[in-house]
């Protein structure tokens, strides 16, 4: 084979190892790209569900512990009828109406939520079974507001009104309340306001608690599936354990802390202590100094030490002979070569 020939063959092999190598690297990039892309597009969406999963059911949480205590829950208790919001200003939504403004307001942004990804979940990339899971436990939520006289189609028309057109954000809660103050608009959302009126009077509390069930199960599906932590669990000591206008000492507080809206009517406790629910910290036990007396354990060298018996035994513990101190110098008149208290010789 000349030289011109081996020359060829390795121009070609270079150029088809090249293109290979090229290729092979598009197709990762590729795949990389994508599957940002769909992590980034489930976070966009499974986040904000998680979000206002944890934002409902702590809200009807505060219903529900408040009718199990007092038998109704006065913060809600503001109209007899959903039509007397019409001609309502801005000071009473803000104001007198806000607890019930706003439960109307987050279930509203709870339903937008769950909306949105029903809509886009043939888009989601989950991990293992999550996308069956997913709907299922969707479902479950829908099937339990329905049973509150809130209908699968009634919940789709209220979360496609908590959402701002073009921009496809959700509405604040001021500019939800412009809707509720329109009576053609605020007519979609009569049935949850029917609803938490009667809670707030203590009335359906089974068909409650199938709701707080049903989002109980659902924020726990998607704490799993984002690796995150208890969302309920964070969301309900963000408030219940945090004292309002009290010393963190003392307790004396309303009970209600960020987003207090609530205030001390929710009162909801945790944990052995259901004081701490209402703004009051357990009081600390006080801790008695004992009295003085004698020391239970002495030195032991400087313990007294028994006269050896007549039977005993040599003494297992050698014990220290005491110092007779420095002896005495001789007497005066005494002369040299005597002892110490002994006179002069006599003599024979």
């Amino acid at each position: 084979m000349d030289a011109l020939s081996v020359t060829l063959i390795s121009a070609v092999t270079s150029g088809a190892i090249s293109l290979t190598l090229a290729w092979v690297s598009g197709r990762q990039q590729r795949r990389d790209s994508e599957r940002v892309q769909r992590e980034t597009r489930t976070m966009a969406y499974l986040n904000p569900l998680r979000w206002h999963t944890a934002e409902v059911h702590h809200r009807l949480s505060l219903y529900a512990t408040s009718v199990d205590r007092d038998g109704c829950y006065p913060p809600a208790q503001v109209l007899a009828d959903p039509r007397e919001m019409e001609g309502k200003g801005a000071d009473w939504f803000a104001g007198k109406g806000v607890v019930l403004g706003s439960s109307v307001w987050m279930t509203a942004c709870l339903f937008a939520q769950m909306t949105r990804t029903r809509h886009d979940l043939p888009f989601l990339r989950l991990a293992g079974n999550d996308d069956t899971r997913l709907p299922g436990l969707l479902q479950k939520v829908h099937a339990a507001f329905a049973a509150c006289e809130i209908y699968y189609a009634t919940q789709s028309s209220i979360g496609t009104d908590a959402l701002l057109e073009p921009e496809g954000r959700l509405r604040s809660y001021r500019e939800f309340c412009d809707l509720l103050a329109e009576p053609d608009r605020r007519v979609w959302a009569d049935p949850v306001t029917w609803f938490l009126i009667a809670v707030a009077h203590g009335e359906r509390r089974p068909a409650l608690q199938r709701v707080l069930d049903a989002l109980s199960e659902l924020s726990a599906f998607l704490d799993d599936s984002l690796a995150g932590g208890a969302s309920l669990r964070a969301r309900h000591g963000a408030e219940i354990h945090r004292p309002r206008g009290g010393s963190p000492v003392t307790g004396t507080g309303t009970g209600a802390g960020a987003g207090g809206d609530l205030g001390a009517a929710a009162g909801a406790g945790s944990g052995s202590d259901a004081g701490v629910g209402r703004g009051r910290v357990p009081s600390l036990s006080p801790h008695p100094i004992p009295a003085p007396g004698p020391d239970p354990s002495p030195d032991p060298v400087l313990r007294p030490i028994p006269a050896p018996g007549p039977n005993s035994g040599p003494d297992p513990v050698p014990r220290p002979t005491p110092d007779p101190g420095p002896r005495p110098g001789p007497e005066p008149g005494a002369g040299p070569g005597l002892d110490a208290g002994q006179g002069p010789d006599p003599g024979p």
